[in-house]
C-alpha cells in the first residue's frame, strides 16, 4: 500500500541543499516514488511535486507532526493558491481592475454586499446596451481596521475589459472610483490577487461570477524520477530549470523551491513557468462526427 505526502507540505520545511548522504539518512528508499502534479492557468504552469512513501510509518510520522494550526495555514495557503489560479486562468492584460471605496458613512456587511451587486448589475446593462461580451468578475470586499472596528471599506473587482472611466462612472457617485488595465508579470496576476486578497483585521470576503474558466489540474507517477528529484534537490540553483524547461518545452521557467524534512522521508518541489510568448494554447480537437449524424 501507498500513502501520499501531498497534505504534509508544511512538514518540507528545510531549504538548504540536500547531499547525497543526507538522502540516505532521510530514508529516501522509504519512498515508492513522486507524485507530479501541473496546474495550467492561463499563461502560468505550476508544478508541485511531493513523495509517495512506500511505508506506513511514513504517514504515521506525519500525522504525529501535524497540529491544527499546521492545517489551518496549509488551508489558508490552499485558499489563496485557488483564487491566484482563478485569476490567472481568466483574466489577461485587456481586462481592468477597479478600487471603489465610499464617501459617506461605513456600510455593513449587508449593505457593502448590495452595493457591489447593483454596481455589478449596471456594469452588465452597460456592456450589453453594448454588444459587448458577458461580464466576468472576482470581487473581494474588505474591511479594515487595527482596533477592528469596521472603517475604510472598499471592494476590489477584477472584471472584463471595458472603458475604465465608464466603469468608474458606475459606482454612481458613493466615493472614490479608480479603474487600471490589469498589468501581468513573470507571474502572471498573481501580485495583485494576493493584494487584493492580503490578510486584514475584520476579514475580507470574496466572490466570483459562475461563467469563469478552472485551470486545469493533472497528475503523473511517471513524469518525474526518483533520480531526477535527488538531481534538483543536490544541485537546485541549476538543476531545476534544465529538467523542467525540457519536460514542458513551451514554458520558460520562472523559479522553483526545493525543500526536505526533518521529520518524513522525501523531498518536496514546487516550481512555477511561464508559457512563452510566441507559444499559444493547444486547442482540443473535436470528435468526429457520427456518419449516421
Amino acid at each position: 500500500m501507498l500513502y501520499s505526502g501531498e497534505n504534509y507540505e508544511y512538514l518540507f520545511d528545510v531549504s538548504e541543499e540536500i547531499t547525497k548522504n543526507a538522502f540516505a539518512a532521510l530514508k529516501h528508499d522509504n519512498v515508492a516514488l513522486y507524485r507530479t502534479k501541473t496546474v495550467k492557468a492561463g499563461n502560468m504552469l505550476e508544478v508541485e511535486i511531493y513523495p509517495i512513501w512506500s511505508t506506513r510509518a511514513e504517514a504515521v510520522r506525519a500525522k504525529k507532526r501535524t497540529s491544527r494550526e499546521a492545517q489551518k495555514n496549509l488551508n489558508d495557503k490552499n485558499a489563496k493558491k485557488k483564487l491566484i489560479r482563478k485569476i490567472n486562468a481568466n483574466f489577461t492584460k485587456a481586462d481592468i481592475w477597479v478600487t471603489l471605496t465610499y464617501k459617506n458613512g461605513v456600510p455593513d456587511e449587508e449593505q457593502a454586499r448590495k452595493d457591489i451587486r447593483n454596481y455589478l448589475r449596471r456594469v452588465r446593462e452597460w456592456r450589453r446596451k453594448r454588444g459587448m461580451t458577458e461580464l466576468k468578475y472576482v470581487y473581494v470586499i474588505e474591511y479594515g481596521g487595527k482596533d477592528g472596528r469596521r472603517k475604510r471599506v472598499h471592494h476590489h473587482v477584477v472584471m472584463s475589459g471595458m472603458d475604465r472611466s465608464a466603469a468608474e462612472e458606475l459606482w454612481n457617485g458613493k466615493g472614490w472610483a479608480n479603474a487600471k488595465k490589469l498589468q501581468p508579470d513573470e507571474y502572471g496576476l498573481e501580485a495583485l490577487a494576493r493584494y487584493v486578497t492580503k490578510e486584514a483585521n475584520g476579514g475580507k470576503r470574496w466572490c466570483a461570477s459562475r461563467n469563469l474558466s478552472e485551470p486545469k489540474e493533472t497528475t503523473a507517477d511517471t513524469k518525474i524520477s526518483k533520480r531526477r528529484v535527488e538531481k534538483m534537490a543536490t544541485d537546485f540553483e541549476g538543476a531545476p530549470a534544465l529538467i523542467f524547461e525540457k519536460l514542458f518545452p513551451a514554458y520558460d521557467f520562472t523559479d522553483c523551491e526545493v525543500k526536505r524534512s526533518n521529520f518524513v522521508a522525501g523531498a518536496y518541489i514546487y516550481a512555477r513557468m511561464r508559457r512563452r510568448p510566441d507559444e499559444k494554447p493547444k486547442k482540443k480537437r473535436r470528435k468526429a462526427k457520427n456518419a449516421e449524424e
